[in-house]
């Protein structure tokens, strides 16, 4: 009902609907079928006779077509009888036209090979990277909105280890690393919240604080392809500012096919080999064909150990220097298992009725230990400290869907169900401190002179606190979905299709944390208790000598600063396990834990006129519903761990609606160019975390955090131009541009409260930016081979994109005024905003890839860039965090034998540079490293069968 009131109070919008349904009710004038027959068929490779993914059929005389689906097999109903020319091409393949005659109420089969193009008299054959390419050119070129393709046959030739990074290598696409390792997608300069994450149309759920997807969960081997929208129609869920990322599970093809793989690897940062890898991937059909079975694994070990110099800045606002507060040192040692699985079966019932079920899983344990040394110098100490956890985290995505055809109506439905869990099972945090840690003469604006005016006492270091902590995340997504298209021809020169739907998505999120924890009073009451299993410091406190692991190999941070003592993480566990009584609960952590719910009903219509082969019109409406619900805790504690106060249950909700008109519009200037226009509206929703309306209140600091269950939606207005143009013998080049208008972005705040019961109080809260905040950007993509070069160049293959972005937004920050006349005479604070680019958004994004191929021998070299990134954000540009350019090389060797043709040989080296991520403050001449992130190179060999 409450979707209803919202129709009928939107006057305008509704208007807007009215028209639209209207241009579906003049039918009258379309000739649905009458006196129509059918052609079907397979096209293939005339050489090797293998099915021909995306080769064209076109009726010359009609003006309409279609294309070959992963089988190679095509379908055209509802063509009036008569004779008619048939055009079957391909790129990379010589076209051929056949007469045909169709007859009423009959099906023709048409079985074509198509042969390659021949250069200078010499026959091409399409190796693994040119066929690559030429599958996803083909893709774009024949999609009717604006999308980027990485092909099955690319997949298999990069040397990428997850989904996230072969993505990266699409226009406008950069990505957020975890260790070196591509973890999470920015599209456009619109971070991971608001990209959509789906496996063959169906969304993914996110398994960390926000909505995002971390794609390094998903081998890149168990993927039949990866689509990017760039634009979106009616049909696609809504939500999704940058781009939707559509990961493909395959049908299987027409015969038998496998392949297995096995590598081992080495990392440099640790100089360690023994990582490995296993892939296996096996299909065929059935019962006559009838049947189709698709299996993928993969399972993975990889070192992703890493060095970390971290240098906490403050702005000193008296001379606008930036001043050390703290120094971190850290050695990570993190040791990743990874394991994905895909599956699919499909079974025809017959030629118009078939069923497909899919099933992605993906899942990553890991192993870590973080050493570090922390110069404290704003407390004038140094501390000691190791995290010690495992945990895991997996998402998977199962579907069950069918496709019916009468005719000339085709239905399709789809129902799934989707998990994302983030576990943490063990993490046992202890820290160790030495008190007046530094000699005089330290200055605090250099990190050498902090380092060399360290004590590095150890006699004088002792056991302050330890925590354990488990949590546990999860997300679970039901959807069900239903389209019906109609087919129509209204003359010989236009046809089209109405096509509409509806789709309902009901997701549950539940978030556990828990902490037990001693402080300092504690431990040390734990030595006093066993003065003989301890060396105690003054007689009281646990010293550090207890615990110090003499086979720790110190690294070098940065290249210069040393961590040293390396702890024991065998012995503080036994510690925890032995003492684990007299740790006691942290409620703190309990205020985080949360239950949330989120219902999203959606309904569509959408139609699609094709005016002959030159004009194709697309517009559309999309209306979602959105309800969600919250429990929260609120609660009002006092103590270290929170011993005092009460916690209470607290829930909050809302609910909106949201008409989305998308209108495409694709013009095929002249033969292999093509103009595309898009105007598109869609929307992000609040992270769940900010939505939770959760109240933590310290009073000893007084602070304050709150969630808000009353944050709006971002609304984004989106407008696309999009120009590409593709000969054979030239290649592909496109050129895009985007603008974006966005409303009701939201960030975290903090303030400083003025009035009611926690005047004074710094309150962080989420909240609504003021203001329109803009993206706009240029996409330039280009591609080709150089088949028509002489030998040996003629094996040469480019495929090379650049983006330029830039956006404008506005952070809310307060600023501290002149104090108050009236007591308690505290300043006035001022809440205000200013401008920046949006977080996360890289001004440049590029990717570079040569390859070579000749004979049975191939290989490529790639490059991934992305230009400075704002990742911080201060109340002026003095004390923002930028994260520098980064440039990541890769390369990979594949070489097969005329003995063994199925039997492949490769070699894959990843950041051969061996760059480093890094961090800085300030701006202009003020400016320091902040952050220098080190993981080395990384490198494998192996050996592919296919059969």
């Amino acid at each position: 009902m409450a979707g209803i009131k919202f129709l009928i109070n939107s006057n305008s919008r509704i208007k807007a609907l009215l028209v639209f349904i209207c241009c579906f009710l003049f039918p009258s004038q379309i000739s649905l079928a009458q006196n129509t027959g059918g052609l079907y068929g397979t096209i293939k490779d005339s050489t090797s006779s293998e099915v021909i993914f995306g080769a064209n059929i076109f009726i010359l005389d009609l003006l309409k077509g279609t294309a070959t689906g992963e089988n190679g097999s095509y379908e055209i109903n509802n063509i009036p009888t008569g004779r008619y020319q048939i055009r079957l091409s391909y790129i990379g393949y010589i076209q051929k036209v056949i007469t045909v005659e169709i007859e009423p109420n009959t099906r023709k089969e048409l079985n074509i090979k198509l042969q390659p193009e021949i250069y200078e008299g010499e026959e091409i054959t399409v190796l693994a990277q040119a066929a690559g390419q030429v599958a996803a050119i083909k893709q774009q070129i024949e999609s009717n909105t604006i999308v980027n393709v990485v092909s099955k046959e690319r997949l298999g030739e990069l040397p990428d280890q997850n989904a996230a990074e072969s993505v990266a290598r699409l226009p406008g696409v950069s990505v957020q690393r975890d260790a070196g390792e591509a973890s999470k997608v920015v599209v456009r300069g619109l971070s991971p919240r608001f990209n959509s994450i789906t496996v063959n149309g169906i969304k993914l759920p996110g398994s960390g604080d926000d909505r995002s997807v971390d794609l390094s969960l998903v081998p890149s081997e168990v993927l039949g392809g990866i689509e990017v929208f760039k634009a979106l129609t009616p049909d696609k869920d809504g939500d999704a500012v940058g781009g939707t990322v559509n990961l493909l599970v395959r049908k299987a093809p027409n015969d038998f096919r496998g392949s297995v793989s096995a590598e081992t690897g080495y990392n440099d940062l640790r100089n360690e080999f023994g990582q490995y890898k296993f892939s296996l991937n096996l299909s065929d059909r059935f019962l006559d064909d009838k049947l189709g079975v698709l299996v993928s694994g993969n399972i993975q070990r990889t070192n992703r150990s890493s060095e970390l110099f971290d240098n906490n800045l403050l702005v000193n606002q008296a001379d606008s220097s930036l001043r050390t507060e703290n120094l971190n040192l850290a050695d990570t040692r993190e040791t990743r298992d990874k394991y994905g699985f895909s599956a699919s079966l499909d079974y025809k019932l017959d030629e118009n009725n078939e069923i497909f079920f899919s099933s992605l899983l993906g899942r990553t344990d890991r192993d870590e230990q973080r050493y570090r040394k922390r110069y404290r110098v704003g407390n004038t100490r140094t501390e000691y400290d190791l995290q010690d956890r495992n945990r895991f985290e997996s998402v998977y995505s199962n579907s069950l869907s069918g496709r019916h055809n009468w005719d000339f109506i085709e239905v399709d439905w789809q129902s799934s169900y989707s998990n994302s869990l983030s576990k943490t099972p063990y993490s046992n945090y202890s820290r160790f401190i030495e008190i007046g840690a530094f000699r005089n003469g330290l200055d605090d604006t250099n990190a050498d002179s902090i380092v060399a005016a360290a004590n590095n006492d150890l006699d004088e270091t002792y056991f302050q606190y330890g925590t354990f902590n488990t949590s546990r995340r999860t997300e679970g997504d039901f959807t069900a979905a239903l389209n019906t298209q109609i087919n129509f021809n209204i003359t010989n020169n236009i046809d089209g299709y109405l096509k509409f739907g509806g789709k309902y998505r009901d997701k549950n999120k539940f978030v556990d944390q828990n902490e037990n924890r001693t402080d300092f009073e504690v431990v040390s009451q734990i030595g006093q208790d066993n003065p003989d299993d301890f060396e105690l410091y003054n007689s009281t406190h646990i010293a550090i000598s207890n615990f110090i692991n003499s086979n720790y190999n110190t690294p070098s941070i940065s290249g210069r600063y040393q961590i040293s003592p390396g702890l024991d993480a065998n012995a503080l566990g036994d510690f925890y396990d032995r003492f684990s009584n007299y740790y006691e609960r942290n409620r703190v952590t309990d205020l985080r834990d949360y239950e949330a719910g989120e219902s999203i009903t959606a309904f569509y219509g959408m139609m699609e006129f094709n005016f002959g082969q030159r004009v194709t019109l697309l517009p559309g409406l999309r209306y979602e519903y959105t309800e969600n619900y919250y429990d929260g805790k609120f609660g009002n504690l006092n103590g270290n761990l929170g011993q005092g106060g009460v916690i209470s249950d607290t829930t909050g909700g809302q609910s909106y609606g949201e008409l989305l008109p998308q209108v495409h519009l694709k013009v095929n200037i002249l033969e292999g160019v093509d103009l595309r226009l898009a105007y598109t509206e869609s929307i992000s929703r609040p992270n769940y975390d900010n939505l939770v309306p959760f109240q933590n209140v310290n009073d000893p600091e007084q602070t304050l955090s709150r969630g808000n269950p009353d944050l709006k939606h971002t609304s984004a207005v989106n407008y696309d131009v999009f120009l590409s143009f593709y000969k054979n013998s030239i290649g592909y080049l496109s050129v895009g541009l985007f603008y974006k208008e966005l409303e009701n972005i939201d960030y975290i705040r903090t303030t400083r409260l003025q009035e009611g019961e926690f005047s004074g109080y710094e309150l962080t809260s989420p909240v609504n930016a003021e203001g329109t905040s803009t993206v706009k950007g240029i996409e330039i993509d280009f591609q080709t081979d150089f088949r028509f070069l002489p030998k040996p160049l003629n094996g040469l293959i480019l495929s090379t994109n650049i983006a330029f972005i830039k956006s404008e937004t506005f952070f809310p920050v307060f600023k501290i005024g002149p104090r108050s006349p009236d007591p308690p005479f505290r300043p006035t604070i001022i809440d205000t905003v200013r401008s920046g680019k949006l977080p996360g958004q890289p001004d440049v994004t590029a990717s570079f890839t040569l390859g070579y191929e000749i004979g049975l021998f191939s290989a490529r070299a790639s490059l991934a860039y992305q230009q400075d990134i704002l990742n911080e954000i201060a109340s002026t540009s003095l004390g923002d965090g930028l994260s520098e350019g980064f440039s990541f090389w890769d390369f990979r060797l594949n070489q097969s034998f005329k003995s063994a043709p199925n039997l492949t040989f490769f070699f894959n080296v990843n950041n051969i540079l061996s760059e480093n991520e890094q961090d800085f403050i300030g701006s202009g001449d003020i400016s320091k490293k902040s952050r220098d992130f080190s993981y080395g190179l990384t490198a494998s060999t192996g050996i592919k069968v296919k059969f």
